[in-house]
């Protein structure tokens, strides 16, 4: 059974004790508020490693839109990843080799998706065959350039947030449980920008913990193996027991060990 994180009340309870509760003391501060409006800002900060997930979906006929945030069995389509933001890559799992290629990166212009949606006879020229956006307007409902003609599965990887909007929530998603420990300075930087000014030395000092924090998260962990190695000797291993020069060789005065 693995071992559980921090929860979103300790570090909360610790920040507050860290800066003296005097965020506590002003009406207009919520502390779990501040904590995952935070966690969202920090996960937004970089592609971090531990951001990028996995996602897929089966397509229907002739359906050319699919909200990501909805639950695979609703009646729309969709795919359950609510915490879907920005897509790396999509590609279709079962597609036939003669409809190839089937793999498109999102790179439609402002131009081409609005033309991908709207756009007639005159200006299909100009749109790519396939590719797929996500819609302007409609956060994470990703459009295809072309309704499917055909079931298909569609796999991909994308880079996900949190978007927690239950305050109450305790358990910390997405963020490996080894990077708790810096949850403690989203939160603090907070609390001392919402007291002070970026310019008071408290902020600064939080701030510039944070900034090292986000260093320290980026940073990809690797797995090392250790191999083991036999060893041995051409000659007679020289016994440390019965003093020097017992059951080995002499050193260069005729007696004892060897001086190597």
């Amino acid at each position: 059974m693995p071992v559980a994180g921090l929860t979103a009340t300790t570090i909360i309870n610790q920040v507050m004790g860290r800066t003296e509760g005097r965020a506590t003391n002003k009406g207009q501060f919520d502390p779990r508020f501040e904590f995952w409006t935070g966690i969202d800002e920090f996960c937004q900060e970089k592609h971090y490693w531990w951001r990028r997930k996995a996602l897929s979906f089966q397509t229907q006929i002739g359906v050319q839109n699919y909200d990501l945030g909805l639950p695979s069995n609703s009646t729309a389509a969709g795919c359950s990843n609510p915490d879907c933001v920005e897509i790396e890559e999509l590609f279709v799992v079962n597609a036939l080799p003669v409809n190839w290629p089937y793999m498109v990166h999102p790179n439609f212009n402002a131009s081409q998706q609005i033309a991908s949606i709207y756009g007639g006879q005159s200006v299909q020229g100009m749109i790519p065959k396939n590719g797929y956006f996500f819609t302007p307007g409609s956060f994470q409902q990703l459009t295809l350039s072309a309704p499917p003609d055909a079931v298909y599965t569609v796999a991909g990887t994308y880079y996900a947030v949190p978007m927690v909007n239950d305050f109450g929530t305790d358990v910390i998603p997405l963020i490996p449980r080894q990077l708790h420990w810096g949850l403690v300075y989203v939160l603090e930087r907070r609390v001392y920008e919402f007291l002070y000014s970026q310019n008071d030395p408290r902020f600064v000092t939080a701030n510039a913990r944070y900034e090292q924090f986000k260093v320290s998260a980026a940073r990809i962990k690797s797995f090392s193996q250790q191999f083991a190695q036999h060893m041995k000797t051409t000659r007679p291993g020289v016994s440390a027991s019965g003093g020097r020069g017992y059951g080995g060789y002499s050193s260069g005065s005729g007696t004892g060990n060897p001086p190597y």
